[in-house]
């Protein structure tokens, strides 16, 4: 009888400590990140091995604090991350103007490692939706091509427990700037990199041609330069148009050897043996839009500037549509001779 009573105990025992190692089991909690929805990340200059680039990230974080905003820089959207080759974040600044949602004041920036940039604030602060971090001060990667940055948020600021994550691509392309989200599609391509008005002369208005002979007819004597655009963002994209001018705070046509400049003005004003340079846009396409500035209409068009300005948008998913870049440029008889030139940056920013 004894024995039964002390095996009955000794199985009661196991039985007791199983449950109890069961009940500590289950009240461990399992964490699991959650997908940062609306991301996505836009880079002032898409140039290879640019210095001072600004890369800000914007998306819809759930509601809960955290103490520390990580963005990583990678070849590829998952597994090991390799630093893009070129890239630098170790002189990485808080592009504190340009933060949105998080107190940009409360958060420090921690780039010692390169291709990984972090902000940590100890009290923390909670998220939501369009809130977007900002980072100034990086060269980008020194080849062509499509990079990813993923973006992971902690509830420590040790960095080690996930509450939100998500990643983009982005590529650097010669002259194009373009920022996407992971495992979506995003295509973005300028047909000729070299184009020219020929010589100007003060009774014509000209057109740029790809073949630089120039025309005062338009479309010219060369096929239209077309900008082409395919994505299956379903929030669609948005291009943006910028000059470079004379690299200062001037926008236009310029000659570096006299510095002298055609100044850039609304691409409607343009007029033969009066001294401006526009630019302008046109699509057949029913899913694109020529911003008001760029449709060369009369009414309320822009000059280029050295700041981004919107070129055309498409509100939804799209493939393969085009648009015509047209530029036209006129002189008076005073402009001075001189060989004069420009380049003009376009940025593709879709929206999942």
């Amino acid at each position: 009888m004894s024995k039964i009573v002390k095996k009955s105990g000794k199985v009661a025992l196991i039985l007791g400590l199983i449950l109890v190692l069961m009940g500590m089991y289950f009240l461990i909690p399992i964490s699991q990140a959650a997908s940062i929805a609306n991301r996505e990340i836009k880079i002032s200059d898409s140039r290879p091995s640019e210095t001072g680039v600004t890369y800000d990230f914007e998306g819809d974080h759930s509601a809960t604090t955290v103490k520390c905003l990580q963005i990583q820089f990678c070849t590829t959207a998952t597994g090991s991350c390799t630093t893009p080759t070129g890239m630098d974040t170790t002189s990485a600044t808080k592009d504190s103007a340009n933060w949105s949602g998080w107190t940009a004041a409360n958060w420090t920036i921690d780039n010692t490692t390169n291709g990984t940039v972090k902000y940590t604030y100890t009290t923390g602060e909670a998220g939501g939706t369009d809130y977007s971090f900002s980072t100034g001060g990086i060269t980008n990667p020194s080849g062509a091509g499509t990079y990813y940055a993923r973006v992971t948020t902690y509830s420590d600021d040790t960095c080690s427990t996930e509450v939100d994550s998500g990643v983009t691509a982005f590529a650097i392309v010669s002259g194009v700037s373009v920022s996407a989200t992971v495992a979506e599609t995003l295509s973005f391509s300028i047909s000729d990199t070299s184009i020219g008005f020929g010589e100007l002369t003060t009774g014509n208005v000209y057109y740029a041609t790809a073949d630089e002979t120039g025309s005062t007819t338009e479309p010219g004597a060369g096929q239209p330069t077309q900008l082409t655009i395919s994505t299956n963002a379903q929030g669609g994209v948005t291009v943006t148009i910028k000059d470079v001018g004379d690299g200062s705070a001037n926008a236009g046509l310029y000659d570096s050897t006299t510095g002298e400049l055609i100044d850039a003005v609304a691409s409607s004003s343009v007029a033969a043996g009066s001294e401006g340079y526009g630019a302008y846009g046109k699509s057949a396409s029913a899913n694109l839009t020529i911003d008001e500035g760029f449709d060369d209409d009369g009414v309320s068009d822009l000059a280029i500037s050295r700041s981004p300005q919107t070129f055309v948008t498409a509100s939804s998913a799209i493939s393969s549509e085009t648009v015509d870049l047209s530029l036209k440029a006129g002189i008076s008889g005073t402009t001075p001779a001189g060989s004069y030139s420009d380049t003009i940056i376009f940025v593709a920013t879709p929206v999942y």
